[in-house]
């Protein structure tokens, strides 16, 4: 029996050796894993409303705070209104007494006028100043007629109106020629037309 060598040829009627497997091929780079999927983050029960006599999450605010806010909050409103209120009323006494003194000025300026005319004895115009009611009472002549022979208004002194009274009165401290003095109050009416004060006769 001879040594086989890597290229003997072998005797006919022995076993074939076995061949060895051919070398294989060196494998390539394996690829990169990839990535799997992110899966959905898993959802989470809202846990059930609390029942009677379990505790809040959080702790309630406080009540003696919350309630010091609101009495704050009441404490300025009422103080605002008070300024208001306060406010108004010195404003309406403001008015009050501006119209007072209107109406006082505008008497005396009707007033004076009608005993001026009574002084230079134009009784003509005189009875102009009158109020509707008066002249619907006499006429102009007879107005004239009547003051005739009655004493000349020397001078006059006029004070101012009561703001108490319900009617207009026109306080005058008249002076005759003769030296003689009195005292008349006279009534004023306004005119629905022209708005302007009349003299609507006498009281006293």
């Amino acid at each position: 029996m001879s040594l086989a060598g890597p290229d003997a040829v072998p005797t006919p009627g022995e076993p074939t050796p076995p061949q060895a497997a051919p070398p294989q091929p060196a494998p390539s780079q394996a690829a990169p894993p990839q990535a799997a999927p992110p899966q959905p983050a898993p959802r989470v029960a809202s846990p059930p409303p609390p029942g009677p006599g379990v505790a809040p999450p959080f702790p309630a605010p406080p009540v003696e705070g919350r309630a010091g806010r609101i009495w704050l909050g009441v404490g300025i409103v009422a103080a605002v209104v008070a300024l208001c209120c306060g406010g108004g009323t010195i404003a309406a006494i403001g008015i009050g007494l501006t119209t007072t003194q209107a109406l006082t000025e505008q008497a005396q300026a009707q007033v004076g006028e009608y005993l001026d005319a009574l002084a230079d004895e134009d009784y003509s115009l005189a009875y102009s100043y009158l109020c509707d009611q008066e002249q619907a009472g006499q006429t102009r002549r007879q107005f004239i007629d009547s003051m005739d022979g009655r004493p000349v208004i020397s001078s006059y002194e006029l004070g101012e109106l009561d703001p108490y009274q319900t009617e207009l009165l026109m306080p005058a401290q008249l002076t005759y020629s003769g030296g003689q003095q009195v005292t008349v109050q006279y009534i004023l009416v306004q005119d629905t037309s022209t708005a302007q004060l009349e003299v609507c006769g006498t009281q006293g």
